[in-house]
């Protein structure tokens, strides 16, 4: 049986998703926006363009949201259990990977983001498979 501490937090969780999908210019997201370069911009069209990921790119945005060391971020490490990612930051990875690659994610393909090989993966199947339907 759920307290209601942790009702509160679960329905505050699943409104913070919702935000962050359904309202892209919430005051939340100007934040991030503000703070994308002209470069990331840049990358972001290339990748998608021609369907192919650069790993190190994608360290450096993974390593940018969590505000690591870009060397911490391995292509092994665990993000939950080495990187200490906690479910909002998760979601945070996510959101960012969403719009700097232009993909859409399914929650069932979530689970293959515990480390950046598995996003690697992941990611580099969603632009050649983005690059084949175009």
């Amino acid at each position: 049986m759920l307290t209601t501490a942790r009702r509160r937090a679960y329905r505050t969780r699943r409104l913070l998703v919702q935000a962050l999908y359904a309202a892209p210019t919430a005051p939340v997201r100007r934040i991030h926006e503000r703070k994308t370069t002209m470069t990331e911009t840049t990358l972001s069209s290339d990748a998608t363009a021609t369907g192919t990921l650069d790993k190190e790119e994608l360290r450096a945005l993974v390593a940018e949201v969590l505000d690591l060391d870009v060397a911490e971020v391995t292509d092994t490490a665990h993000f939950v259990d080495d990187l200490d990612v906690d479910s909002l930051m998760a979601l945070e990875i996510t959101v960012r990977l969403e719009r700097h690659y232009a993909v859409r994610m399914a929650e069932s393909e979530l689970v293959a983001i515990t480390s950046l090989q598995g996003t690697y993966d992941l990611l580099d199947g969603k632009l050649k498979e983005k690059g084949e339907d175009a």
